[in-house]
């Protein structure tokens, strides 16, 4: 077996996709596409040098164990690549600690006394709010960012206020999703989402998905298919309809949205 390949399988367990690797006799080199798993190496000093896309960030997690504090007295995680690059800490009870840019070090001081692995992913800053009368946090998974607009507008601008923060208007494909902004922001708002209907057929405009037959969460009165009126006029959706509904709605109406931005 090729060295480089061997060592590959020794210490890095893929878990998605990574682009190219380029090991030595201890750490190495990768660029993570999506995520990766790497053991903890066998000698001290070693350092894993990892980058991704340019526009996105790197999110460092212990695998199976609780809290990353747990774990921090045999590496140190810089922040960017280079001698100069500072130290992440993990506060209280993180399980999780992110870079601010697209690059890390991860150089092993110590070696560890059970084993030890590290997920390294992908992820997509999520900044604390989009400015005022706005909430952002990682909703769904830890790489991945929706933000909730309570300023009132109209499906359009929504839309534009969302790319505009280089985010995209919400596609809610999963009952998980919408459990988890309802379960945020849903109690007595209504937002706008990307599903709108377009030559006959309701599409998630943002990822260019087909609502149906995916999953649907429809107020009864409210579905398209089951009144004509709504059918005719109503040609965006909304989601907290009556609740914790979706309901359609035609689009100069003013309302909240919640934006998203995935890997």
């Amino acid at each position: 077996m090729d060295q480089r390949f061997a060592f590959l399988f020794l210490f890095c367990s893929i878990v998605g996709h990574v682009t190219s690797f380029r090991s030595g006799t201890c750490g190495g080199e990768m660029f993570v596409e999506k995520s990766a798993v790497i053991d903890a190496p066998t000698d001290a000093d070693c350092t894993w040098k990892i980058e991704t896309e340019p526009d996105r960030i790197l999110a460092l997690s212990a695998v199976n164990i609780g809290s990353f504090e747990q774990v921090q007295e045999y590496f140190t995680i810089h922040d960017g690549l280079g001698l100069a690059s500072p130290i992440i800490y993990a506060n209280e009870g993180e399980t999780v600690v992110y870079t601010t840019q697209s690059s890390a070090e991860i150089r092993f001081k110590k070696m560890p006394t059970t084993q030890l692995q590290l997920r390294i992913e992908k992820a997509v800053n999520c900044p604390a709010d989009l400015g005022l009368e706005t909430n952002c946090t990682r909703l769904v998974d830890d790489v991945s960012c929706h933000c909730a607009s309570y300023t009132k507008r109209n499906q359009t601008d929504q839309k534009a206020f969302c790319e505009d923060n280089g985010m995209l208007l919400v596609s809610i494909e999963t009952p998980e999703e919408d459990k988890a902004i309802s379960d945020t922001w849903g109690l007595g708002s209504d937002f706008w989402t990307s599903c709108i209907k377009t030559f006959g057929r309701w599409v998630w405009e943002a990822t260019n998905t087909n609502l149906y037959p995916g999953y649907v969460n429809w107020y009864p009165i409210a579905e398209p298919f089951c009144n004509d009126q709504y059918d005719k006029n109503y040609t965006c959706m909304l989601i907290g309809y009556n609740g914790l509904h979706w309901g359609s709605y035609h689009c100069d109406g003013v309302w909240g949205a919640v934006c998203e931005l995935h890997p």
